[in-house]
């Protein structure tokens, strides 16, 4: 099998005031190579999955890991100059 370049283990982030956490503890592994869709309606918590991923949002609890980095600890250096693309197709 191909190497890991996403790996999610117990990820979650929960807004105040709302009843359920935006992204429930979320567990899984994509490896390079593979083609992977993110899919769910409105609300289900797919920009705030990917906010973390960038970087922008700390979870509340687990860890991530993109190309071997933490997306949470985003001064890293060796980090620098990575890509990781994510495009929204919305069906017509």
């Amino acid at each position: 099998m191909s190497e890991a370049i996403i790996a999610l283990n117990g990820l979650s982030r929960r807004f105040p005031g709302m009843d359920r956490p935006a992204v429930a503890p979320l567990t899984c592994t994509i490896h390079a190579g593979y083609v992977t869709g993110l899919v769910g309606p409105d609300g289900a918590g797919k920009t705030t999955l990917m906010r973390m991923l960038a970087g922008l949002l700390k979870p509340d609890e687990g860890r991530a890991s993109v190309i071997g980095f933490d997306p949470a600890k985003r001064r890293q250096r060796s980090a620098r100059g990575a890509r990781l693309y994510a495009a929204e197709v919305r069906p017509v």
